[in-house]
């Protein structure tokens, strides 16, 4: 009898211990956005900005007009930063082909996640040729986004260098602050 309620005892620890980590007031909020067109004949940055949408909620808001249509090729080089006396580069820099990630999105799956994190916010939800501006719109960061990916707490950077038909045309960048309160 006694084996009985100490068993169901620290079970009982252990579900109250997993509840408190899995909702544990985690923090994942944007810091800061800086966007740079290379080619002004290519692209115009119209919009690049963080916006205070309510209490505790930044929205992040991104348009960069292209006026060489249509995209028929374009490449990212993706890369994580996190902060140490400086940013210090952190887990991931990868170069992929967006019109083949669309296509088939099971290929990168670090990629995969943060397209997931986007795609509801944007105009990027199909294969190329693109024929349009790029636009992301009320981009919110929630808790969800980052639980399949181990970053411990700290302030990170993503950097995105895209490239069309091999030249060079822009970066962005995304500054922001992961608090789990907890370590990994």
């Amino acid at each position: 009898m006694r084996l009985e309620s100490n068993t169901f005892r620290s079970w009982s620890y252990n579900v109250v211990i997993i509840s408190l980590l899995c909702d544990s007031n985690a923090l994942l909020k944007f810091k800061n956005i800086k966007c740079t067109c290379y080619e002004k004949s290519f692209c115009e940055l119209k919009r690049c900005e963080l916006k205070v949408l309510g209490r505790g909620s930044i929205g992040l808001y991104l348009h960069a007009q292209t006026h060489q249509l249509p995209i028929k090729s374009t490449t990212c080089i993706i890369s994580l930063y996190r902060r140490f006396n400086g940013y210090r580069p952190f887990l991931y820099n990868i170069t992929v082909d967006i019109c083949s990630f669309l296509k088939n999105r099971k290929h990168h799956p670090f990629l995969d996640i943060l397209y997931d994190g986007i795609r509801n916010f944007t105009n990027v939800n199909h294969s190329c040729p693109f024929n349009h501006d790029i636009i992301v719109n009320r981009m919110v960061l929630n808790d969800n986004m980052i639980a399949k990916v181990p970053v411990p707490n700290g302030f990170y950077k993503l950097m995105f260098v895209v490239k069309t038909d091999g030249i060079l045309r822009g970066e962005v960048e995304v500054h922001v602050e992961v608090n789990l309160g907890y370590d990994r």
